[in-house]
């Protein structure tokens, strides 16, 4: 455990990483599916989707993509003004109780709940949680889609492999790794979907609590090290 948590930088530590990609993708493949092929937090895929909804017309398709946009901008602002104005380190604390609120609400909702309401709530709270944690060990990654991290996988191995450079093999397995955690969420998530339906989302948001609250006991930890 101590090796994959930093006691230096908490926020940056690789088990937080790994359990807020798993917990990102099992998100974004739950909204997807269960929302009209909507995603909360992959707004590349959204745009699309909302382009073709506008070529064909589709006024509900349109407000759900533009709904998620919008609530994901939104929520990456609000992280900057959590960082500049709560007078407290622990702020990233306070970034991740939108989601949590979030899911744990949703996994109470009816299946038929309407999705436009319900898509842009998770992308507010994935937007949180994006921007609060967005460094591996020092690495730069995205917690809530994984296409950055495919393509930095894949250069550094690049590196490593044709021009020998040994400090990419960590870069190339750090994020190969978050690749693969996100994968395993999206798959787990749309197994357990059709059993579990709406209360499938609490698995996450499980995760995601329990991240945040071992966040918080490492930075108090931490704390107490630099007082002594």
């Amino acid at each position: 455990m101590d090796k994959l948590i930093n006691y230096q930088k908490p926020a940056e530590a690789r088990l937080f990483a790994l359990l807020l990609t798993f917990s990102g993708g099992f998100i974004d493949a739950f909204t997807y599916i269960k929302c009209g092929r909507t995603m909360a937090a992959a707004q590349t895929g959204n745009i699309i989707f909302l382009s073709a909804a506008l070529a064909n017309h589709n006024f509900f398709g349109v407000v759900d993509r533009l709904g998620s946009l919008i609530a994901f901008v939104v929520g990456l602002a609000m992280v900057s003004i959590f960082h500049t104005h709560l007078k407290t380190d622990y702020w990233r604390v306070v970034c991740l109780l939108p989601i949590l609120i979030v899911g744990a609400i949703i996994g109470l909702l009816p299946d038929d709940f309407p999705d436009y309401i319900m898509v842009p709530a998770v992308s507010f709270g994935l937007a949180m949680q994006s921007g609060a944690f967005s460094k591996i060990e020092g690495l730069g990654y995205n917690s809530v889609f994984t296409s950055g991290s495919v393509k930095k996988a894949a250069v550094a191995w690049s590196e490593y492999y044709f021009h020998h450079d040994r400090t990419q093999r960590t870069v190339a397995l750090s994020y190969f790794t978050i690749v693969i955690c996100f994968t395993i969420g999206a798959i787990i998530s749309a197994q357990l979907l059709p059993f579990f339906h709406m209360k499938t989302i609490w698995i996450a948001t499980f995760l995601i609590l329990v991240t945040d609250s071992a966040y918080y006991l490492q930075l108090f930890k931490s704390k107490q090290q630099q007082i002594k």
